[in-house]
């Protein structure tokens, strides 16, 4: 199963074009801020969960329209909107953990 998940991965990156520089560097460091959050939020603390999750999909979907070709404002703000909300949301929760 592992074996497939590298092949399909493999022929995956051919065809994708490639990151070069920070691009690539913010686009890891958001995904692990989100990986991070949703396995803090796995053990029980959910406002630092969405907060860790809102500021690194932000962040991924501003690293992913500034390299884009193509800019459609859509696709930068709707991210960024519900990010924010997300993260006002955790603010607002009573008793979170």
């Amino acid at each position: 199963m592992l074996l497939k998940w590298l092949l399909v991965l493999t022929t995956l990156g051919k065809k994708l074009p490639l990151l070069k520089g920070p691009e690539l560097l913010w686009r890891l460091f958001a995904n692990a801020l989100v990986v991070i959050g949703v396995t803090v939020g796995i053990f029980g603390a959910v406002r630092t969960c969405s907060i860790l999750v809102a500021i690194g999909g932000s962040l991924y979907a501003y690293t992913s329209y500034t390299s884009s070709v193509t800019k459609r404002t859509i696709e930068l703000l709707v991210p960024m909107a519900l990010g924010l909300l997300l993260f006002i949301v955790s603010l607002t929760l009573p008793h979170a953990k």
